[in-house]
């Protein structure tokens, strides 16, 4: 499994590598993210989550999809939309839980709201212009992306942006961040907590009765047994999605094609047993 977070907690992408045995640190060049021209128009601003899966683990691309997404529907409880519906931006569906962490704050009547996670999944045009593949160290690994962003519930009046939200806002570590609110708050706290569990480091939980932790990509360890290794070098610029967004093809995470960043990390799973390969 490989992270990306800066130390403010200001990242831009993060990606996610299922292996069926130990992979050797790699350069993020070696992972050939695509430009943004291979994604539909509607797609406002680059992927911000890549998932790389070993071929080994699924024997389709299909397979590959299935068991990501629907381990995380599994692990995360997550509700799955398929279009047509409000404003898809181009996605192959999407998965959203509303009504997390309520901010009730009597000073800021009018602006109180519940949260929501929110993430999009693209696949279909990545296999339509042959990317959905890619080979590094003589391995195979399947991949897809998604956008990802934690905001104001989609109920709300307010919705998606509250300057002031402690929980959502451009407030604490947050607080001199410039630039649009989407991308440098919303979008990195979305990856908080896919990768984490968390938001601002604390625990999300399920406004349900049971009041479960809503979990992370990491849980699927149950399923996938992992060593986890942050990827080094992150300075929390978006300029890499601004590259994409031009149809510019630099391999930086983080950084722009005139100072890229390297960029290493370890991603260890032992080896599946064959039944659990194709996932659900």
């Amino acid at each position: 499994m490989l992270r990306n977070f800066s130390g403010c907690g200001l990242a831009t992408t993060a990606l996610a590598a299922l292996c069926a045995t130990a992979c050797a640190a790699d350069s993020i060049d070696n992972y050939a993210l695509p430009a943004k021209t291979a994604f539909p128009a509607a797609m406002p601003r680059y992927a911000n989550a890549w998932f790389y899966i070993d071929a080994s683990l699924a024997p389709s691309f299909e397979a590959a999809v299935r068991l990501v997404t629907g381990g995380l529907r599994q692990v995360m409880h997550l509700p799955e939309y398929y279009p047509p519906f409000d404003n898809p931006e181009g996605c192959d569906f999407e998965v959203r839980v509303e009504h997390l962490q309520p901010w009730i704050d009597p000073v800021h009547r009018s602006l109180q709201h519940a949260h929501a996670f929110h993430m999009r999944y693209y696949y279909t045009q990545l296999v339509a212009a042959g990317l959905e593949k890619v080979v590094f160290r003589n391995r195979t690994f399947y991949r897809f992306a998604a956008s990802v962003h934690y905001e104001v519930g989609h109920a709300n009046p307010n919705h998606a942006d509250v300057e002031v939200c402690p929980i959502c806002g451009r407030t604490g570590e947050y607080a001199g961040v410039d630039g649009n609110l989407v991308e440098r708050v919303h979008d990195p706290l979305g990856l908080e907590l896919l990768l984490r569990g968390t938001i601002r480091g604390q625990t999300v939980r399920a406004e349900d009765w049971e009041r479960r932790p809503l979990g992370s990509v990491g849980t699927l360890a149950d399923k996938f047994p992992c060593q986890h290794r942050n990827v080094s070098g992150t300075d929390g610029r978006p300029e890499h999605r601004e590259d994409r967004n031009r149809g510019a093809r630099t391999e930086a995470v983080n950084g722009s094609a005139a100072r890229k960043t390297g960029l290493s990390a370890r991603a260890e799973i032992p080896d599946m047993p064959r039944q659990e390969k194709d996932g659900a």
